[in-house]
């Protein structure tokens, strides 16, 4: 039997993959990343010009020690290339008083002993007056909340990793792969790369190159505004948090982030009833039109009456959601030799350092020490 070409390849290189790609060049692994468009490109779920990392996590205690590695990683990659790639501002979580979406973070902030505040009404209105409230209303706030800027990360954990000895293939397309226990193999164009491992880290696409893990994975279109103010001073890094913003049922959902290297605010729906349009992922999210200007518009001018309600510039963007919205992190037993990342569900992003870090111990040794347990793929069949 010939020996295999390289020891792993990872398929796709946006958030996840770049990271799964930079952990292994930095253990001296043979490692080959392939990306069928150009790193830090705005076709998949990687783009935006800026993302929300936070740590309190509302979705579930269980995330908190990856958020927190997370952190670190982050640092690191910054140190590493050279890059400013995150900014704190702090996050504040706003909904009404006594309700699941402000609840939620104080569970976990509670069972991980994380400091946090939290404001009523009135006390928003003098320290983030930006914010229109109802006097129904309250707010989580932590400290350890911030941005990250999402394509100039992914570029520089690939530079990263080719300056630690990666093979990097671009604008390169995978039509199969071919699992295996020891000899998984990745089809592109008429050729066959041979490995001992594949990270498949395709972000949409993984729902026609692993189907069977993405059965139950759903691909929407989501849609992202940009947001002026005749006050630009008032919504800086410094003074205006990260904001993630529910009403009582968590079912309308929308989030904000600060101005961030002089643009302005970005503020997206993450959940809203009627809003799931579903998408082919090789065709893309469809552009953003005057109903999705319409809808952030009317969110804005009624939550955030400092800035001027029509958006400057929209940008769309695909989620995969799984059932409960948690991650697919790991093996499946009818796709062996394959680790499977995918399924973020709109809130993977700031964690992909540590998956990077989980799924280079995954295709190196087969286990992690990180509790991923209720990220398992096979959970649900």
């Amino acid at each position: 039997m010939s020996t295999p070409d390289v020891d792993v390849v990872v398929v796709g290189l946006g958030a996840m993959g770049s990271n799964t790609l930079m952990q292994l060049a930095r253990r001296q692994v043979k490692v080959l990343g392939i990306e069928q468009f150009e790193p830090g490109h705005s076709r998949g779920a990687s783009h935006g010009e800026t993302r929300i990392i936070r740590t309190a996590y509302a979705e579930g205690a269980a995330y908190v020690p990856l958020a927190q590695r997370a952190w670190q990683l982050w640092r690191e990659l910054e140190n590493l290339s050279g890059e400013r790639l995150l900014e704190k501002t702090g996050g504040l979580v706003i909904g009404p008083t006594g309700s699941a979406p402000v609840l939620a973070p104080i569970t976990s902030a509670t069972a991980h002993h994380l400091p946090y505040e939290l404001f009523d009404h009135d006390q928003m209105r003098k320290r983030y007056p930006q914010h229109r409230l109802d006097k129904q209303s309250a707010a989580f706030y932590e400290a350890d909340a911030g941005v990250l800027r999402p394509e100039k990360a992914v570029r520089a954990a690939i530079r990263v990793a080719e300056s630690s000895g990666a093979q990097v293939l671009t604008g390169t397309e995978v039509t199969e792969i071919i699992p295996d226990p020891e000899r998984p193999r990745v089809r592109i164009g008429h050729k066959e790369i041979v490995a001992r491992h594949v990270v498949v880290a395709a972000g949409a696409w993984l729902t026609r190159l692993t189907p069977a893990a993405m059965s139950t994975v759903k691909v929407v279109r989501r849609v992202f505004g940009w947001f002026e103010s005749d006050h630009p001073a008032d919504y800086t890094i410094e003074r205006f948090p990260v904001f993630i913003r529910a009403d009582a049922t968590d079912t309308h959902v929308w989030y904000g982030i600060p101005s961030v290297d002089g643009s302005p605010v970005k503020v997206a729906i993450h959940f809203w009833p009627g809003l799931d349009e579903p998408v082919d992922p090789t065709a893309g999210a469809r552009p953003p039109d005057n109903h999705d200007a319409d809808l952030i518009a009317e969110i804005v001018e009624q939550t955030l009456p400092g800035l001027r309600p029509r958006p400057v510039k929209l940008q769309s963007c695909m989620y995969s959601l799984t059932p409960d919205q948690h991650f697919l992190v790991g093996s499946r037993a009818d796709l062996p030799g394959l680790t499977v990342l995918g399924g973020f569900s709109g809130h993977g992003f700031k964690f992909s350092t540590a998956i990077g870090e989980i799924a280079a111990d995954l295709a190196t040794q087969g286990k992690t020490s990180w509790e991923i347990a209720f990220l398992d793929p096979e959970r649900f069949a």
